[in-house]
């Protein structure tokens, strides 16, 4: 059965709601606020207990490529006199790898460590070849 036009005072008409500012489409041309303050933080400048944790982080982050440079370094000399320092050049290598992976800052300690630890290799590697010829292993003929 057909009803007629509702009467705006009866029962069964529906009421308009107030207009609320969530309503109201963002194509108006006028200025607006976003409805999130999550940009509000993005000029905000850090706090001092936040810079700190920062910066002590990445001093913890340059770890690897400083024991890298170190441990090279002391191979790469250490090769140079007496040739069982092997062990500590492959260490150098590992750590300086393991540098160039995880950390972003140190990768000039990293190569140091990869660099010194080749060299001190090679060095070792001629020791040793030495050592197999003067001890008889390595027949000279």
């Amino acid at each position: 059965m057909p009803r007629g036009p509702e009467r705006p005072g009866s029962a069964d008409a529906p009421t308009a709601a107030p207009e609320r500012e969530f309503d109201v489409p963002y194509d108006t041309g006028a200025l607006h606020g976003l409805p999130t303050g999550q940009l509000l933080a993005v000029g905000r400048p850090m706090p001092e207990a936040f810079e700190t944790g920062y910066e002590e982080e990445e001093e913890q982050r340059r770890v690897y490529s400083q024991v890298a440079a170190v441990i090279g370094s002391l191979g790469a000399a250490a090769s140079l006199f007496v040739g069982w320092m092997l062990p500590l050049s492959l260490a150098a290598i590992v750590f300086g790898v393991l540098g160039l992976r995880r950390e972003e800052h140190g990768r000039t300690l990293a190569f140091v460590g990869i660099g010194t630890g080749v060299a001190g290799l090679v060095f070792s590697g001629v020791w040793i070849g030495y050592y197999a010829i003067v001890f008889g292993a390595i027949s000279t003929a």
